[in-house]
């Protein structure tokens, strides 16, 4: 048994660090020690009441660290390997069967979060790419950027991007987007109102969560096309149905606790994807924060400014 910092959150607007207690690993697990940690739109959701769930609680779910301890029937992994994570603990225990091991060095550990790109290579399973879809992706925030660079490698004939911010809009250019759109000039407006009349897409993408978004998503689809719900929306949302019907689209949720097929180890091919450079956070990660700047990096993910795209805690010493 040892003990070990974890962050709670106690109740909405505050968190606390505490102490608790870790056993060894049992013999199917793994002891791991957190490096970095991503903060995502969930943990700000729960932090600041949007989401209700039972306090306290120890959040997280995108991290990496270190295997310190194995369980002696553990044969994959070993003392020293990196691996994903998730508690927002410096140490945790974790079931070793489905967890990968990082095969190449890992040099900045806060630019290497898989959960965020598991999320992404569901998603696009999903998809049900066909060769040639036109594509369009409503907004290009971090989970945007990263749907954009998985897109990329699919062969598409089009993958267009809309967002109001222009930095965002250059990474989606370098990430392989064949056009952007800004959304909020009167040029974007007109080339959306184009789209809608003459060029409608095979699947549209939406990954912004706001109610103006997901209500007019569906007239960028073709007829018998695919509206794909990729944000997460707290709270109810209204749409046309009667439109939805009409044009005869396929709606989907890509829920990303929910597997296309559970033979895949989809976390296991973010972590190799990761290592091939198709997916790449180093100009994603905008700020980092150590662990007990909780408070700090909470309120700056719950503001989102607008050089933000993705803040990590670090839980090195």
């Amino acid at each position: 048994m040892m003990k070990t910092p974890a962050i709670f959150f106690v109740e909405p607007w505050k968190a606390e660090i505490r102490e608790i207690e870790i056993p060894d690993p049992a013999d199917d697990e793994v002891q791991v020690k957190c490096l970095a940690n991503g903060i995502c739109l969930a943990e700000v959701s729960v932090y600041s009441g949007v989401e209700k769930r039972d306090l306290p609680r120890i959040p997280g779910h995108e991290g990496i660290g270190v295997v310190v301890k194995a369980g002696k029937n553990v044969r994959h992994l070993r003392e020293g390997d990196i691996v994903p994570c998730t508690q927002w603990a410096c140490h945790y225990n974790y079931k070793a069967e489905r967890l990968p091991r990082f095969e190449k060095q890992v040099v900045d550990p806060s630019v290497m979060l898989a959960e965020p790109v598991e999320c992404v290579v569901k998603a696009i399973d999903y998809y049900d790419i066909v060769p040639g879809d036109k594509v369009l992706v409503l907004g290009a925030g971090f989970m945007g950027l990263l749907n954009v660079q998985g897109l990329a490698h699919c062969p598409l004939t089009e993958l267009v991007v809309v967002d109001i911010k222009p930095r965002n809009l250059e990474l989606a250019l370098s990430f392989g987007a064949t056009h952007v759109i800004r959304a909020d000039t009167e040029t974007g407006k007109n080339e959306l109102k184009e789209f809608q009349k003459t060029r409608p897409f095979d699947i549209v993408i939406e990954s912004v969560g706001i109610q103006s978004v997901i209500e007019n998503a569906d007239t960028y689809v073709r007829k018998g096309g695919r509206l794909a719900i990729f944000a997460w929306h707290h709270g109810t949302r209204t749409v046309d149905m009667g439109r939805w019907h009409l044009s005869g689209i396929k709606v989907f949720n890509t829920a990303p606790q929910i597997s296309v097929d559970s033979a895949i180890n989809y976390l296991e091919r973010a972590v190799r994807l990761m290592e091939r450079g198709v997916f790449q956070q180093s100009q994603l990660i905008t700020h980092r924060y150590h662990f007990t700047q909780v408070t700090e990096a909470m309120e700056l993910a719950y503001r989102r400014p607008r050089d933000y795209l993705k803040c990590v805690l670090l839980f090195s010493d």
